[in-house]
């Protein structure tokens, strides 16, 4: 049987596997749940979200485009002229978005901005994004 886990263990095991190609995903799990930073189901504990060891990327609606960008640091350096509030949610043209998804193809971002790429295309995208490691 497969276990499937949570984006956020996902996203610390790929991580996680830069440094060190032995860890599994059940071990991040047992150490994330065991510290605290999860609930059995994977989701942030709310200890895990206000001390900054987890970020929620949940957007709200009718964000302005300081908060979006506070959201997504990431996109803070492309122009504004490539975003525009879609019902009640901020979204990039096709230009933007071809562009970025091919400098993230070449690992052009940082390990962080790779995380707020990921969290902004999760529901965005049907396609599966590019991993590395």
């Amino acid at each position: 049987m497969q276990i499937i886990y949570p984006a956020l263990i996902e996203e610390a095991y790929r991580h996680s596997k830069k440094f060190d190609s032995s860890l599994t995903n059940e071990e991040i799990y047992r150490h994330f749940y065991q510290a605290g930073l999860i609930q059995e189901n994977g989701e942030p504990t709310e200890a895990a979200l206000s001390e900054g060891y987890v970020k929620d990327y949940t957007e709200d609606w009718d964000l302005d485009f300081e908060g979006f960008l506070a959201l997504y640091p990431v996109f803070k350096k492309f122009d504004a002229r490539h975003f525009k509030k879609i019902d009640h949610f901020w979204e990039m043209d096709l230009t933007l978005q071809e562009n970025i998804l091919d400098q993230w193809e070449h690992e052009a971002f940082s390990d962080e901005e790779t995380i707020d790429l990921t969290a902004f295309f999760e529901d965005r995208l049907s396609t599966e994004f590019p991993t590395h490691g």
